[in-house]
């Protein structure tokens, strides 16, 4: 079933489409524009969707001339919505088939007006608006004119409130690395707007916490950290080609263990280390299907049993790259921990391996392209994939491809097809290649690298980048285009698709421009208005509303980002003792109850709280208050993360029970501070969030006091500070904390435990 658009104005729909809001964090240069409406410079691009798609192809065509409608032999043959990109695809069809032309009139006109014969009958009547409009569309195509400059064409951000590039910088630094920006870095961007960011950025993406950041995002796409556990890798690799596969077996006592953990990790973390390697090294991305190498490890080298050079082959993490004997490398596409993670079967046929490769790096669910038959008994076709319209949507897409896996086995080895028993792809299903366009004969044996150059010729791999990098940082996925029009609130859904399409498609032109190098893409998203986006001036329509309900970021952070940022809040990891795991990225303790995923059964990430999961944050902010407070008073006041301007025997009140102004003005300038620092929100002094930290902090003082008087409480503090918590070491005695004779450790234990549990902090 097709659809047009439901009607709306012209400057409604291209204002939705194509916001480039001055100065809101993306402002996108829109070219290719051939005339100007109402003062407005309007895009070949949008004027394809509203004036021609819309109410001509998709309305009109696309019945027939689809991959399974009655013209779907001829060479006009439209990508179904279901496709990202299909816009783009079918604009460029429409371009290229406007060069076949009858009597100087274009085929793609004589046709549907019938001035030729059209099996189709009389579809646009010369004198009508949707004729004059696709026509006018082929003159853009010969007479392109620029847009000049950022053009603003719409409001869809003016009443959000964005963070300003203080407050970007510091959720970006806790984003791509997991602690807070340096006094420096704040000073290097304060002031200077949002573009000023990126040198910035640029130095936070050298550091080694961000590759694993990257490493950690990757993960979640292609879940080969199922095979950490173990031997789980190198059990998977063919014993008689790697003979030194279990190589640490015969390793000394005391360093097995480690080196088999060692060697595992390398082997089952291939695929993710050659995207750390691309990516540490500014390469093309494309080289994550086209790298005719593989990145080892000093210990998965010896696995494999090559020669690779490292500058210390003690470093169970540096990274080097090198080739298997007789192999075509090409990338991911023949990591064998990859086609592990997504097996074939005698039946599946690599299918299973097509329809991920489409969706890493097509951007493109295939599921979506059509609907899979109820009633079984419709099939009646010998060979349904390939001759029953049910099926072969769906197959007409995935089976090539699949094809183009003819060279690896079920266990992911190189086995070319050639040396199968039969010697040939299965006959039954379409000849290996890519869309219209068959493997040559003569790649057989490497098709897997003819695959991949396909795939980054392809314009939607470079939005599959984007799209994986966008939903890591805001945990969410990029929007679906709303195809039934009579879902409730279809109109605000599909505005908002098409403008975060539109930041997505610029995004990823600029990636392409900058030689695919994914960092670009990591900055750019930072500095969208999605990213920015902090709160909605003032009250809001419903309608309003749910325009902007998938708009910004605060997400609700994973166990692995929640680590990262209590240590750099408070300076200390959530782990029983200095050499623990982190109690949020344990499985056997918190991880997967607090929505992590273990690769393997637990493959998706709950990203909406639950009853559990905050029985866990409140855990941890009473432990970690318990242990940073006292530990960060150990220290001199210029070195405290926590409490800088407060000392132990700040009371608020004197022992006649009259305010101490000077103390109070101290306690609320600290409060202040814990505010910026934990929760990166700024409030005036006498600001009601500060006045209720106060009183959280005066009431439980006011009751420790009185506790302490009648003898209920104690001066001995629940959590003291007498040893370096990272080495063990006794602190002098001048800095050690083991009493607290005034009750206010724990009050300000209280007020940090109020702001490690709010909302604020969970969520990023």
């Amino acid at each position: 079933m097709t659809r047009s658009h439901p009607k709306r104005t012209s400057e409604l729909v291209t204002r939705a489409a194509l916001v480039a809001v001055t100065g809101a964090g993306f402002g996108l240069g829109l070219s290719a524009c051939s005339d100007v409406t109402d003062g407005e410079c309007v895009p070949t691009d949008v004027f394809f969707r509203e004036k021609v798609w819309a109410p001509t192809l998709a309305a009109t065509c696309s019945s027939c001339h689809s991959s399974t409608g009655a013209a779907k032999h001829t060479k006009f043959v439209l990508t179904p919505k279901e496709v990202p990109g299909y816009l783009e695809a079918n604009m460029k069809l429409v371009q290229d088939l406007a060069r076949y032309e009858v009597d100087g009139l274009p085929l793609i006109l004589a046709k549907p007006s019938m001035r030729v014969e059209h099996e189709g009958g009389l579809q646009l009547k010369p004198d009508s608006q949707e004729y004059n409009d696709l026509q006018a569309l082929l003159k853009r195509f010969d007479n392109p004119v620029e847009c000049e400059g950022a053009v603003n064409l719409g409001n869809y951000f003016d009443d959000v409130e964005l963070l300003d590039e203080v407050d970007t910088l510091r959720k970006a630094t806790l984003a791509l690395a997991g602690r807070l920006p340096t006094p420096e870095e704040y000073e290097a961007v304060r002031g200077f707007g949002i573009d000023q960011l990126d040198p910035v950025l640029d130095a936070v993406m050298k550091e080694d916490a961000f590759i694993d950041r990257v490493v950690e995002i990757y993960n979640d796409v292609f879940l080969t950290d199922r095979y950490l556990g173990g031997n789980g890798a190198v059990e998977l690799l063919n014993a008689e080609k790697y003979p030194d596969a279990y190589w640490f077996e015969g390793q000394p006592d005391d360093v097995r263990e480690q080196y088999r953990w060692y060697t595992n990790t390398g082997v089952a973390r291939e695929a993710l280390n050659l995207v750390a390697w691309i990516v540490k090294n500014d390469l093309s991305y494309k080289e994550i299907v086209e790298a005719d190498y593989m990145v080892f490890t000093p210990f998965s080298a010896k696995a494999y049993g090559v020669d690779v050079k490292f500058n210390d082959p003690n470093d169970w993490k540096e990274l080097a790259p090198g080739k298997l004997p007789g192999i075509p490398h090409a990338g991911v596409l023949t990591s064998a921990m990859w086609l592990n993670r997504f097996p074939t079967t005698p039946t599946n046929r690599n299918r299973h391996r097509a329809r991920m490769t489409y969706k890493f790096f097509l951007a493109t669910d295939v599921l979506r392209l059509g609907e899979r038959p109820i009633d079984p008994t419709a099939i009646k076709t010998p060979n349904a994939t390939r001759e029953n319209p049910n099926c072969n949507v769906c197959h007409n897409v995935i089976d090539p491809v699949a094809g183009s896996f003819q060279n690896f086995n079920d266990r992911g080895d190189y086995q070319p097809q050639a040396e199968t028993e039969a010697g040939v792809w299965y006959p039954e299903m379409l000849l290996p290649g890519f869309g219209e366009k068959q493997m040559p004969e003569s790649e057989t044996a490497k098709s897997e690298q003819w695959l991949a150059k396909q795939l980054t010729a392809d314009d939607r791999f470079a939005q599959s980048a984007v799209n994986i990098v966008w939903r890591g940082l805001t945990g969410v996925e990029p929007l679906n285009e709303p195809f039934d029009a009579a879902m409730p609130g279809f109109e605000e859904a599909l505005k908002a698709f098409e403008v975060q399409d539109r930041v997505i498609k610029g995004i990823a032109k600029k990636f392409k421009e900058n030689n695919y190098n994914l960092k670009i893409v990591f900055r750019e998203i930072i500095k969208t208005d999605y990213f920015r986006a902090k709160n909605v001036r003032g009250e809001v329509d419903e309608v309003r509303a749910r325009e902007l309900a998938q708009l910004g970021t605060a997400q609700h952070l994973s166990p692995e980002q929640l680590a990262r940022k209590i240590e750099a809040v408070t300076g200390y990891p959530w782990r029983y003792g200095v050499n623990d795991a982190d109690l949020l990225l344990n499985e056997n303790e918190y991880k997967i109850f607090y929505g992590g995923i273990d690769s393997d059964s637990i493959v998706n990430r709950i990203t909406e709280p639950n009853g559990i999961m905050a029985n866990i944050a409140l855990r941890m902010s009473n432990e970690m208050a318990c242990r940073a407070t006292s530990r960060d008073f150990a220290k001199d006041p210029s070195d405290r993360l926590l409490f800088p301007y407060v000392e132990t025997s700040f009371v608020p009140q004197d022992d006649n029970g009259f305010a101490v102004p000077a103390v109070n003005d101290a306690i609320r300038a600290n409060i202040q501070h814990l505010y910026d620092h934990v929760l990166g929100e700024h409030y005036d002094i006498g600001d009601p969030e500060i006045d209720a930290a106060y009183n959280l902090f005066f009431e439980i003082w006011q009751d420790g006091k009185a506790g302490l008087a009648a003898g209920t409480y104690t001066a001995d503090p629940p959590c003291r500070a007498e040893n370096d918590w990272w080495t063990g070491n006794p602190l002098p005695e001048e800095n050690r904390i083991t009493q607290d004779n005034d009750y206010t450790i724990r009050a300000w234990m209280g007020v940090l435990a109020y702001m490690l549990s709010d909302y604020r902090f969970l969520h990023e």
